[in-house]
């Protein structure tokens, strides 16, 4: 029998430090932007950390990088505020480009050290069919980080924060944008907040592949709530960090 099915799942909405991270800077708020408000209206400090600089996705050819830059950060700090992100980190890794795997997992690692999360969100990296190597790498990445973060021999990617760090104890990770879900989580009282959220984020959809992501998001939202006794929900794949080595 696989450890993940002895263990019981941890729970989420128990957690009151969080941290979110996301291949790009919408990826939290349209996964989970639900949860996440919900968590941060029951306590929860919510930090996120950005792998990308989510520059190849921008629609104004005409912006220059430095340009469209500064709008992204805009947008995802006034979603961010919406949804009651206590903080926001950036690694800057190209989108859709070439970067070192240890190094991403040394970020996020050192991330984990500095914020001292109970619980981690990060998009699910097995995934069907996934062919954005930011989100496989970055969910990846993240998973390993929280198997490995306690290990004081392994460095991050900052020598002062491992320096400083005197361990802590994470309870659980969540996994978004996933096939396999054992959580359902009822985000019917902040799915205004959500929508509020994600309509931000203008650099990327022009206006009508906004109201279709809208679209999209509230029918299935719709649909993983269904007998449930609530209008909208989100899935997750939530795991106590063990359940993520040899399965035993």
């Amino acid at each position: 029998m696989a450890l993940e099915s002895i263990l019981p799942v941890p729970d989420v909405l128990q957690a009151k430090h969080v941290l979110a991270v996301q291949p790009h800077y919408d990826d939290n708020d349209i996964a989970a932007g639900g949860t996440l408000a919900a968590m941060q209206e029951s306590g929860a400090e919510i930090f996120y950390l950005t792998v990308t600089d989510d520059l190849m996705g921008v629609i104004n050819v005409s912006l220059s990088p430095a340009a469209a830059a500064a709008k992204l950060k805009r947008e995802q700090e006034t979603a961010g505020k919406i949804i009651g992100v206590r903080q926001n980190y950036w690694l800057g890794y190209p989108d859709a480009g070439k970067y070192d795997y240890f190094e991403l997992r040394a970020g996020i690692i050192k991330h984990i050290r500095l914020v001292k999360p109970d619980f981690i969100f990060a998009p699910d990296p097995w995934l069907a069919y996934e062919a954005h190597r930011d989100h496989v790498q970055t969910g990846l990445a993240t998973a390993e980080a929280a198997i490995l973060y306690g290990l004081s021999r392994l460095s991050s990617s900052d020598p002062s924060v491992d320096a400083a760090y005197g361990g802590h104890e994470l309870l659980g990770i969540a996994f978004y944008y996933t096939r396999d879900p054992n959580t359902t989580v009822d985000i019917s009282q902040t799915r205004a907040k959500k929508e509020q959220a994600v309509r931000c984020y203008q650099a990327q959809f022009s206006p009508d592949d906004m109201e279709q992501l809208i679209a999209v998001l509230n029918f299935k939202a719709s649909q993983f709530a269904e007998g449930r006794g609530y209008s909208h929900a989100e899935a997750l794949k939530v795991l106590h960090p063990t359940a993520l080595h040899c399965g035993i």
